[in-house]
């Protein structure tokens, strides 16, 4: 291996050993994985990287990217979308050059209030942006062209497409107190499947907190075409949601760290606000997978690899987290066989000050014409199986 990568930094958490005892159940499953958190292991990150790869994106000095809040790649481009500080969806080319540029911010016809969930469409051509303000989704294609908008029934927070008669409509789980759904009669679900029309074809996930509990929406992760999971925060179970329901695919296990989870109709927001103050461990629904690992993110407790051929997991701790001598907060999307995580550009022209030889080739490499306005740079790991010795379940 050429480089020791920056990755995985910022997923991993002081461990702190809580002495009350968990209230996590294992869900009545015949089918599920085990990701069984553990304070004491450390998984090096130069025995578990095959290769890094980065594209700089470039995009203009009037409309610079801003946050990266979505990240889908085609065979042929890299779209990009930034919710709140540009509001605008960026198309590249896989080489980071600038091709088109969605910025619609308005009241019209063809535009948005507001950026909600940006998705591509099944045929990888369109785009399809989840305006909650405006109660519409609008489409446009890869050349930014405005194609056609649909209307919401109800307000939605997030959308992902399981195929082309599918959508998966993330809610408030303001039930009844949304004219949308009052007439529905599983109006307290959290999720539901849409047809083209915006017909709802069935609904799942019950909402089990209060009604002013803020933080009752479900945390939806889609990774491939027909790869979506959700979890309710404060649980412990990763579900794999089709058009037919929901199977309980990840169950994890806190109880070696004393993590607190399934609340149900006793959270309460000062209750949660103490878990996360006397730094609790938690399980918030943070995850990320590729076509071989599964990235776990519990809180105040180790991140865990988790590998999808010898379902083992390796745990990262402190001593895997520092590279180039600053610390980069989280892997934060995946695609096929690679984990990418976002730098911005002025991290990276600081970071040649820093001579750790380990790293000072990749740093100068990626540096070189890099000034620190730019926009962020994306880096892609490709990992491999840990070494024997290293492994821990």
């Amino acid at each position: 291996m050429k480089y020791v990568p920056l990755i995985l930094i910022g997923l991993l958490f002081s461990c702190n050993r809580n002495t009350e005892p968990s209230n996590t159940t294992r869900p009545d499953v015949t089918r599920i994985d085990t990701i069984a958190c553990a304070p004491e292991y450390d998984t090096p990150l130069d025995s578990i990287i095959e290769k890094i790869d980065y594209v700089k994106l470039r995009s203009t000095e009037n409309n610079p990217i801003g946050e990266v809040d979505a990240l889908w790649i085609t065979p042929d481009n890299i779209v990009v979308a930034d919710y709140n500080l540009s509001k605008s969806i960026f198309i590249f080319d896989r080489l980071g050059r600038l091709q088109a540029t969605i910025s619609r911010l308005g009241r019209g016809p063809q535009e948005y209030l507001s950026i909600f969930d940006v998705v591509l469409t099944p045929d990888r051509q369109r785009v399809a942006v989840l305006d909650n303000h405006g109660k519409k989704i609008l489409y446009y294609d890869l050349a930014g062209n405005f194609l056609f908008c649909k209307e919401l029934p109800f307000y939605a927070i997030g959308m992902k497409y399981f195929d082309e008669e599918n959508i998966l409509m993330t809610t408030y789980g303001l039930g009844a107190d949304d004219p949308g759904l009052a007439s529905y009669p599983n109006n307290n679900d959290l999720l539901y499947w849409v047809d083209t029309t915006m017909r709802i074809r069935k609904s799942f996930m019950p909402n089990p907190f209060n009604k002013n509990f803020s933080c009752k929406i479900p945390l939806v992760k889609q990774f491939g075409p027909s790869r979506i999971y959700a979890t309710l925060a404060y649980s412990d179970t990763v579900y794999r949601i089709t058009p037919q329901g929901m199977i309980a695919r990840y169950w994890i296990d806190l109880s070696p760290v004393g993590g607190v989870s399934n609340l149900g109709k006793e959270a309460t927001d000062e209750k949660t606000s103490e878990l996360i103050r006397t730094t609790i461990p938690i399980f918030m629904g943070e995850l990320l997978e590729n076509d071989r690992f599964i990235i776990f993110k519990p809180l105040d407790t180790p991140a865990i690899l988790f590998s999808k051929k010898t379902s083992k997991c390796y745990y990262l701790n402190n001593g895997s987290s520092r590279v180039l001598n600053y610390h980069l907060a989280s892997v934060d999307f995946a695609h096929e066989d690679r984990f990418i995580t976002v730098v911005p550009a002025y991290q990276l022209c600081n970071v040649i000050k820093f001579k750790d030889s380990t790293n000072i080739e990749l740093a100068e490499e990626i540096a070189m014409g890099l000034t620190e306005n730019d926009d962020p740079v994306l880096l892609f790991y490709t990992l491999k199986e840990p070494e024997a010795d290293r492994q821990h379940k």
